[in-house]
């Protein structure tokens, strides 16, 4: 994995931190000193301030404020600080760097009241950084209400203050910056939602960690780079067998363009064959639409709705004659609880990875055992309503805490779990867990999903393991978007519309042709 791509939480940044200084002999004076420089560089080059406002803590954040408040007065900003109680005692690092503020004679005052931020054309904030851990109290807070208010362009370092630098959330307040510049990694809180909308642009500053200190980390950030290194030349070589046979269970009567979007969808991303399994009364429009599928039509349940559950084990025994790579159940399949014994019968009979998506989900809500019964990978692709009744935790406790739910639910049924929604999640058995940086509220609209499962089987056709295809699948199909909403708007994409760009998003992260949204918001220094 590549190193800028790997992100940290605040456990993971204090062990960090303590091994650099212990083994290494790297001061955190080094540190401060090169964090300070590297953000006065990169906020000279950005907003060339002439009149700075920096409100620093009195811990290590704010020694890297001052720092940078002194680089920016040496080089001819009349600039003012503002210092911010954020503890009872003040770190050696804020300590030191005060001394020489003091003795460089740069403007500095205690009482922010004082202030008029309208005076100022940049608001360098550096109160808390990553060891916040508490809701902050009330000074602080309206310190951040009035920054937020001030209209005046706010840059954060290492982290808005009042972020949990974990999950994203505010500790009671959030800066909401126009840039942050974070250092040595990325942490999830601010490429994850809502901390991702906490900052307009962020900047990644290296400073010179040794490499293998990051070796434990387990979390991961998807975009273009680390997506370029997954993909696979395809050889000339090749027949529809190379490229693999999904087998896509689903369908209703009034739900056939679910089973159609995941197998067309399946076929664009480059696999060689599609077979789709569904009840008798969509078959002549899935054979109309898709006419390059196989399709098995399973006699219609009683009520003519959805297939019969009695017979459908019978009919793929005898009418799938090709082996598939990977099996989908679920688009469009039926909520009806008999539908649960077409999904035993599924995990029960194919040894291939399984994706479970959509009604499937629903269906083995209550019955999660029944995946300990699979003989192959399995993949679980719910949305957050679907996640809720999977967990039996409220929508908008998962909305809070993504990434640990996701863990959570991937550890527990041993599965790749997808959480979709703004900046997937996706986790591989609790083990190592990925924000996905593609997609945008565009694709808010029906069928997306669909599009998305059959995505990432038909990567797992192919060859690729059920993770790389989890991970590939969920940033092309973001990414697919992120193109369609440059050329027209974040508005109303639909999941064809995705579909027909899906071979060319996959060529442009071939040759590592990042877009415009991919660019625009994290900057690796």
């Amino acid at each position: 994995m590549i190193f800028n791509m790997k992100l940290a939480n605040t456990k993971d940044i204090k062990k960090i931190d303590s091994l650099i200084e212990s083994r290494y002999g790297i001061s955190e004076n080094v540190r401060v000193e090169l964090a300070g420089f590297k953000s006065y560089e990169i906020i000279k080059n950005r907003y060339s301030p002439k009149k700075p406002l920096i409100v620093v803590g009195t811990g290590n954040n704010g020694a890297d404020g001052l720092v940078a408040a002194r680089f920016l007065a040496l080089n001819g900003s009349d600039c003012r600080v503002v210092i911010v109680k954020t503890s009872k005692t003040h770190t050696k690092q804020f300590a030191s760097n005060l001394k020489i503020i003091k003795k460089l004679k740069i403007q500095h005052q205690n009482n922010f009241n004082k202030i008029n931020l309208k005076t100022h054309d940049l608001i360098i904030d550096a109160i808390f950084g990553v060891g916040l851990n508490r809701d902050i109290n009330t000074s602080i807070k309206k310190i951040i209400k009035a920054m937020n208010l001030s209209k005046v362009k706010i840059c954060s370092l290492d982290l808005p203050s009042g972020m949990n630098a974990d999950n994203g959330l505010p500790y009671s307040e959030c800066i909401k910056a126009d840039a942050t510049i974070t250092y040595d990694f990325i942490k999830p809180g601010l490429v994850t939602d809502p901390g991702c909308r906490m900052t307009k642009k962020l900047f990644h500053v290296s400073l010179s960690t040794p490499n293998n200190l990051s070796n434990g980390l387990d979390m991961f950030l998807v975009d273009n780079k680390f997506c370029n290194s997954l993909v696979k030349d395809r050889n000339m070589n090749s027949n529809k067998g190379t490229f693999g046979h999904v087998v896509i269970i689903g369908g209703s009567k009034n739900m056939s363009g679910a089973i159609l979007l995941s197998g067309l969808a399946s076929y664009k991303t480059g696999c060689g064959l599609v077979t789709l399994c569904a009840p008798k009364n969509i078959s002549n429009v899935l054979k109309k639409k898709l006419p390059e599928a196989i399709i098995i039509d399973v006699p219609n349940s009683k009520d003519n709705t959805t297939m019969d559950e009695e017979l459908f084990a019978k009919e793929i025994k005898t009418r799938l004659t090709k082996k598939p790579s990977v099996v989908v159940i679920g688009p469009g399949l039926g909520s009806r609880k008999g539908l649960l014994r077409i999904v035993e019968e599924t995990i029960a009979y194919f040894k291939c990875p399984i994706i479970i998506d959509a009604d499937a989900l629903n269906l083995i809500s209550n019955n999660l055992g029944l995946l300990s019964r699979c003989k192959s990978q399995v993949i679980l692709t719910p949305h957050p309503g679907e996640m809720s009744r999977i967990s039996k935790i409220k929508i908008s406790e998962i909305q809070r805490n993504r990434l640990a739910i996701a863990k959570k639910i991937s550890k527990r049924t041993k599965t790749i779990t997808v959480l979709k929604g703004f900046r997937t999640v996706i986790s591989d058995s609790g083990k190592e867990t990925f924000i996905n940086k593609s997609g945008n509220p565009g694709m808010a609209t029906g069928g997306m999903g669909d599009a998305l499962t059959g995505i990432i089987a038909s990567f797992i056709a192919q060859g690729y393991t059920a993770k790389e295809s989890a991970l590939l699948g969920v940033f092309t199909h973001g990414k697919a978007g992120d193109i369609i909403a440059e050329k027209t708007s974040k508005r109303g994409i639909l999941a064809s519309d995705i579909i027909k760009i899906i071979s060319k998003t996959i060529l442009s992260i071939e040759k590592n042709k990042e877009s415009f949204l991919d660019t625009d918001e994290i900057t690796y220094v």
